[in-house]
């Protein structure tokens, strides 16, 4: 298990999951952090099914993280643990 990755809520869907990072997407948009939110955008556009998609985003995903993680506020924070957590379980696959 990696300690960087903290599992939390299971998603019910491939739709809902992508809901989720899109309305995260917007949220911080919303709340001034622009740049935050285009490199997570542009991990999402990277998912195309195949592992090395979901690798990308997680790599996206995670520089958001180190780079704007501390500055967001709690529930962007949780959001994006989330995100994170789905992404590494689809890139590794294995459960956290």
């Amino acid at each position: 298990m990696n300690p960087d990755y903290v599992h939390g809520r299971d998603f019910q869907s491939a739709e809902e999951y992508f809901d989720s990072v899109r309305a995260l997407v917007e949220r911080l948009r919303t709340e001034g952090h622009v740049r935050a939110a285009d490199d997570l955008l542009e991990g999402y556009r990277c998912l195309n099914g195949l592992t090395d998609g979901w690798a990308l985003f997680l790599e996206a995903a995670d520089k958001v993280w180190a780079e704007w993680g501390k500055r967001l506020g709690a529930r962007e924070r949780d959001d994006l643990k989330n995100i994170r957590a789905a992404a590494y379980e689809a890139v590794y696959r294995r459960r956290i």
